[in-house]
């Protein structure tokens, strides 16, 4: 790259007098700070600019394109099954934009733009491949997404179409169609072009086939003579045994024609950790639709910071493929002083599933929840309810039916029938891992030491850790045992490991708020004078009750994660205070 490339996309038209200057002392701290002594890249100065090498192996970009040329050449050849697993492979590669949050100019800004649209392209390839599998039903929610992304990609539009008319939903079909013109004409001034209309006149007249010739290309979804390639399993017409039942069969019962819902919040691309876990609850779902079992709940709890809805979305993105009628979402703000009625929540997914026939608003709570699972019955949709404050806030908005499920997290007891899983802490090795993704494992590899004792000083909380990562990313000079001897200091640690949005202290505010006062009191006592481990006979003695009466007053304690179980022989528990819990205390202490 020439060193007036640099500097234009640098400084764009103005720039400083000293940027020659100041272009040196950033190429000498990629040298030093990303490339490092040991690294296969090199930097080299050519003249009048610069010369970065990387082996190709090395630079997922470099294997995405493989990837992606195998598996348009498989599609070619005809082989549908390799080219979805090749280009499948080449999209996993991606995490979140290129060049996400850097501030790019006109040289890289071009650079941006063809990576996004090798990208679209790709995908449209792998959905072309998956077209032709004949897996349109689970295409839908994947090309809903991807429509409201682009919502003027008319081959986007197109497959969504075949898809919903492939899988029994004329009726969202044509809405689909309507919608985009309607945008298309407003935005833009432009109808959709001819082929678009003669697909919705295909749908319309309710064409027992549709054909993609070439599922990438806008022009290629037009009705044909020849049926479309079998489902696995099943005939791909809308009036075939055991189809979706129709709009007008869906109308009959009070309901329109069903959309499918995909309100999960973004998956995280360095989720580390909990891989056990995963998965047995990836089999447990399956299972559970194969042997019609009664509704599967897993309860996610833990203290705050351990990642509850982190997990909750990253294995409900895992098991979106499972649930092809939907996947739906409410933060049910458990910790605040004014969560949302069930009525609401239930109001709101009535109307992301299209539901026409709500309760009035005067009517009884109870019916809101009848006409939900009324909906859900004969369905299959994964709810995700985030931060309940208790199972009584949890069972009004559950279905009822067993093709569902629901993955839910907050501090309470769970319901009867869930499985109530205890989330700790990640292990060292896993905390090291996480930051290192965040961070780069080269600056991690050079100091284990420091990273071991800054998982450990952040208790292991992926939250925490990812908060100490996002504040490292930003200063790539600082060693890391700097960062350590810093969060040493108890009386800053929370300041040390919090950000905006990122912040510990008012899930401890909370979980204060539901202590009774005495209870408050213990808590305060065992984390500003208390040891490092103690009994309850210990906190008896600190605290002046009797050894009977003080287990009343530990367990709240340990219910809101104030206090934890360290373990135990016999009928004797062992107590501690975790570290971040003694130093909001301390915070407290001093304010009050």
């Amino acid at each position: 790259m020439q060193t007036h490339e640099f500097v234009d996309e640098l400084w764009g038209s103005r720039p400083p007098v000293t940027a020659l200057a100041t272009l040196q002392s950033y190429i000498y701290k990629v040298r030093k700070q990303v490339l490092g002594e040991e690294g296969r890249a090199a930097l080299h100065t050519k003249p009048n600019g610069y010369l970065l090498t990387v082996p190709d192996a090395d630079l997922d970009l470099r294997c995405f394109e493989e990837l992606a040329a195998r598996g348009r050449s498989e599609l070619d050849a005809g082989d549908a099954r390799r080219a979805s697993r090749s280009l499948g492979e080449a999209l996993a590669l991606w995490r979140g934009g290129p060049l996400a949050g850097v501030e790019s100019g006109a040289l890289l800004s071009a650079q941006v733009a063809r990576l996004q649209e090798s990208r679209l392209r790709t995908l449209e390839l792998r959905i072309q491949a998956d077209f032709t599998l004949g897996r349109h039903h689970e295409l839908i929610s994947e090309l809903k997404t991807l429509c409201a992304a682009h919502p003027f990609n008319e081959g986007l539009h197109a497959k969504l179409m075949i898809a919903l008319y492939r899988s029994g939903r004329r009726y969202e079909a044509l809405e689909l169609y309507q919608t985009f013109r309607r945008g298309l004409v407003e935005e833009l001034g432009l109808e959709p072009s001819p082929h678009l209309g003669r697909l919705q006149n295909a749908v319309l007249s309710g064409a027992q086939t549709l054909r993609e010739d070439d599922a990438g290309e806008p022009s290629t979804a037009v009705v044909g003579s020849d049926g479309p390639a079998p489902a696995e399993g099943g005939d791909p017409r809308p009036d075939a045994p055991g189809a979706e039942p129709s709009h007008e069969e869906s109308a009959s019962e009070g309901y329109e024609a069903t959309p499918s819902p995909a309100q999960l919040p973004p998956d995280i691309g360095d989720f580390t950790g909990r891989a056990e876990l995963l998965r047995q609850w990836e089999r447990r779902f399956a299972r559970s639709r194969e042997d019609s079992c009664p509704l599967p709940v897993l309860w996610l709890s833990g203290p705050p910071g351990v990642g509850k809805t982190t997990l909750a979305v990253h294995l409900a993105h895992r098991l979106r493929h499972a649930f092809p009628d939907g996947q739906l979402y409410a933060d049910l703000r458990g910790r605040s002083a004014d969560p949302p009625r069930p009525r609401e929540i239930l109001a709101s997914f009535l109307s992301a599933v299209g539901s026409t026939r709500h309760p009035r608003p005067s009517d009884d709570p109870d019916e809101w929840g009848k006409a939900f699972r009324t909906w859900c019955a004969d369905r299959s949709l994964l709810l995700v309810l985030d931060d309940a404050a208790d199972a009584a806030q949890v069972r009004p908005l559950l279905p009822g039916g067993g093709r569902c499920a629901a993955l839910v997290t907050g501090a309470g007891h769970g319901l009867p029938g869930a499985e109530r899983v205890l989330l700790g802490p990640l292990p060292p090795h896993e905390g090291a891992e996480l930051l290192g993704r965040i961070i780069g494992t080269r600056r991690t590899e050079r100091e284990p030491t420091a990273v071991e004792e800054i998982v450990r000083l952040c208790g292991g909380l992926p939250l925490v850790l990812r908060a100490v990562g996002i504040r490292l990313a930003a200063l790539p000079s600082w060693p890391l045992l700097k960062l350590a001897h810093r969060l040493a200091d108890a009386r800053r640690r929370l300041d040390e490991v919090s950000l905006p949005g990122m912040d510990l202290r008012p899930a401890y505010a909370a979980g204060f708020g539901r202590l009774r006062e005495r209870e408050r009191i213990a808590i305060l006592l065992l984390g500003a004078v208390g040891p490092e481990e103690f009994t309850s006979d210990d906190a008896a003695r600190l605290l002046g009750h009797d050894g009977a009466g003080v287990e009343g007053v530990l367990a709240p304690l340990v219910e809101q994660h104030l206090l934890q179980v360290r373990g135990g022989d016999g009928w004797t528990i062992r107590y501690s205070v975790p570290e971040l819990v003694r130093a909001y205390i301390r915070e407290r202490l001093v304010g009050d």
